[in-house]
């Protein structure tokens, strides 16, 4: 691990780092075979970044799960740090549970998208997510008005099965109890990525309240390979070193070198 990258809980590690830049979210910054903020801080070294959250973690538990450590991370570093990293939404729509909610109980006779979705979804689901959102960079903003905020939406994963240690329930299990056809499965977490990504988009547009923020487009970056390739996914939810190498180095790192300074 980069010796620049702390995880954890801050009030534990505050002695030890003065960082730049504060991520908090998910297994994307947390993933112990590699992750983004392992790759960042590593094309980065001249930063120091702070960790916060937890595999698994969802947007929506940034307010009461995580929060005593997300506020420990904000009293501790928030006003010292020039951006501030969110990596948060897709354990809220991925697996059995939470995907069940989105989709219908049987669309096995759809034929696009749309006719998957139970009335009213994607959109509430996202609409909390970005709640979620809202409600933590105003937080951030109580001790820092100036720094930059940072959004991704992932990457276009393939609903394989594969989990990290065997199968996973993250994608393909809840769509295989939804009857999804086949045919729409990679569309339909095409469309959940990039409606988060709008939803992003949109936080930018209340700037008195959110000062700046930047929602950077993750999806794409990683070569659209055949299902079952894994030179860029380890699974269905995770990119493989290279390919979280490729998505810090192509899309992160660049962003943060026009606003972070050594």
């Amino acid at each position: 691990m980069a010796d620049n990258v702390f995880w954890g809980v801050p009030g534990a590690i505050a002695a030890q780092a003065n960082p730049t830049i504060l991520a908090i979210g998910d297994s994307w910054f947390w993933y112990p075979m590699d992750n983004l903020a392992q790759e960042i801080g590593a094309a980065l070294d001249q930063q120091t970044l702070v960790v916060v959250g937890r595999n698994g973690a969802e947007a929506a538990q940034w307010s009461d799960r995580y929060r005593k450590d997300i506020d420990l991370g904000f009293k501790f570093y928030g006003q010292g740090v020039q951006a501030l990293l969110l990596s948060g939404g897709g354990n809220d729509i991925a697996g059995v549970s939470d995907m069940l909610r989105l989709l219908k109980d049987d669309c096995a006779k759809a034929t696009d998208v749309a006719g998957c979705f139970r009335e009213g979804q994607p959109d509430a689901a996202i609409a909390k997510i970005i709640g979620a959102y809202r409600e933590l960079i105003l937080r951030f903003r109580a001790r820092n008005t100036t720094a930059t905020v940072f959004t991704h939406n992932y990457d276009y994963a393939w609903p394989t099965g594969k989990g990290v240690f065997g199968p996973a329930d993250w994608l393909k299990q809840p769509m295989d109890r939804a009857k999804v056809p086949k045919a729409l499965r990679r569309d339909l977490f095409r469309a959940l990525v990039d409606r988060l990504r709008e939803a992003q988009l949109a936080l930018r547009k209340d700037k008195a309240a959110m000062g700046p923020v930047v929602a950077l487009r993750s999806a794409g970056t990683m070569p659209d390979e055949p299902e079952g390739s894994d030179r860029w996914w380890a699974n269905e939810l995770h990119p493989t070193p290279a390919g979280f190498r490729l998505l810090a180095r192509k899309v992160f790192v660049p962003a943060l070198k026009k606003v972070v300074v050594a």
